[in-house]
């Protein structure tokens, strides 16, 4: 088994598909599935199905850590652990970096962390629509553009804004008190409606880049 893991996503989801390519070029069969919708019967028949001729298999399951605690996830999880096939290779993708705790669930696995740089982190910490800010916010962006991938920062500032604009309005995010503490301290720079406009601007330029009708790279 392999798992892939950690807030990089841009990253491990490069290594899963390198990964899918090859199984594919070494003529292994190779199934998706997410973890929402995936029971425990179709991985029970999954796990205990045999091929004919031998072929070899690649179940990749996306999310399972992300599930809601339950029943289904916990005995997904169990079956998962058990699994010793060596016809049948197993990837668990997250996006999200998991605990030792559910990393001991399968001590036999390949694990694979993806982390953000800390000056991605930095920088979104940073944003503020203060001028006198401005200079320290293009020294960390620089770092950012030498350490990260366009695609992961445009992603992740989408996600910052977010989460302002769902403090500024009362609401509360998935996050530790102490990452809620500090997005409440930073909306305390922006009005709602600056954020609104940010976020807005953020769309169209989405929009246009995916529509090629954007000048910018």
């Amino acid at each position: 088994m392999l798992i892939l893991h950690g807030d990089n996503f841009f990253q491990s989801r490069k290594k899963l598909g390198e990964t899918i390519d090859q199984a594919k070029r070494d003529a292994v069969t190779v199934k998706r599935l997410e973890a929402k919708s995936l029971q425990v019967s179709d991985l029970e028949h999954f796990l205990g199905s045999s091929s004919l001729f031998e072929e070899k298999e690649l179940l990749i399951i996306e999310g399972l850590h992300s599930l809601p605690t339950s029943a289904r996830k916990k005995a997904l999880i169990e079956l998962l652990s058990k699994s010793s096939d060596s016809q049948k290779e197993i990837i668990l993708w997250e996006s999200r970096s998991l605990t030792k705790t559910m990393l001991k669930k399968f001590p036999d696995a390949r694990n694979q962390e993806f982390k953000v740089s800390s000056a991605l982190f930095k920088w979104l910490e940073s944003l503020s629509p203060d001028k006198k800010k401005k200079p320290a916010q293009l020294k960390l962006l620089q770092q950012v553009y030498e350490q990260e991938s366009d695609f992961l920062a445009l992603t992740m500032l989408v996600r910052q804004i977010r989460l302002l604009l769902t403090v500024k309005t009362g609401g509360r995010p998935a996050a530790p008190p102490f990452v809620v503490a500090k997005l409440k301290q930073q909306a305390q720079d922006f009005s709602e409606e600056k954020l609104l406009d940010f976020h807005q601007k953020l769309l169209q330029y989405d929009l246009e880049l995916k529509t090629s009708r954007s000048p910018l790279t």
